[in-house]
């Protein structure tokens, strides 16, 4: 296991830019990579943890998977959580400041990420949606659009007893936490 904190998931991030600029040389448009997951948290500096163990890739342009096989710390196969996060997610993507030649970084909107924390609901779900940080910047209408509007996390989920499921969380979520930002 790495314990990656937000320095080294900075440097991690940019020695794979730069591998993939060094491997596929320069274009003029940056290939996309998404990160989701605790790291994501980490890189939007709204959670108390300190650390991940991993980089969740949600999305990277296909010419990337080769390069991100070379790092360990990097999950690039989670498409089997593609159904929690909301349909419409890449119109919300937030790019990351970090300085690339070859690859644009990106995190999916605090309310995206949400949505992917109020389905999975494990300790460190819970722990990044109750940080206050997060609480102070969340956008509860945005959140509550995509958890009820019938084109976003209803869409993309595949289960109707799974959507009801991350529905009935978010409603327990928002009674104890809206009022306490």
């Amino acid at each position: 296991m790495w314990d990656l904190n937000s320095t080294r998931l900075k440097e991690l991030l940019t020695d794979l830019d730069e591998e993939a600029y060094f491997a596929l040389g320069a274009s003029e448009e940056k290939m996309p990579l998404v990160i989701a997951g605790g790291s994501a948290f980490i890189l939007h500096e709204v959670t108390n943890r300190p650390v991940t163990h991993d980089v969740d890739i949600l999305n990277a342009d296909s010419r990337l998977k080769g390069i991100i096989r070379n790092y360990p710390e990097l999950n690039g196969d989670i498409a089997a959580f593609c159904d929690a996060i909301p349909y419409n997610y890449e119109n919300r993507l937030v790019a990351l400041d970090i300085v690339t030649r070859a690859i644009g970084y990106y995190v999916p909107s605090l309310e995206d990420l949400a949505v992917m924390k109020l389905y999975a609901w494990r300790p460190n779900d819970i722990a990044d949606l109750t940080n206050p940080s997060f609480l102070q910047q969340i956008d509860w209408d945005m959140l509550e659009h995509l958890v009820f509007n019938d084109h976003e996390a209803k869409a993309s989920c595949l289960s109707e007893r799974r959507y009801l499921e991350m529905v009935a969380t978010y409603r327990q979520y928002a009674r104890t936490w809206r009022a306490r930002r």
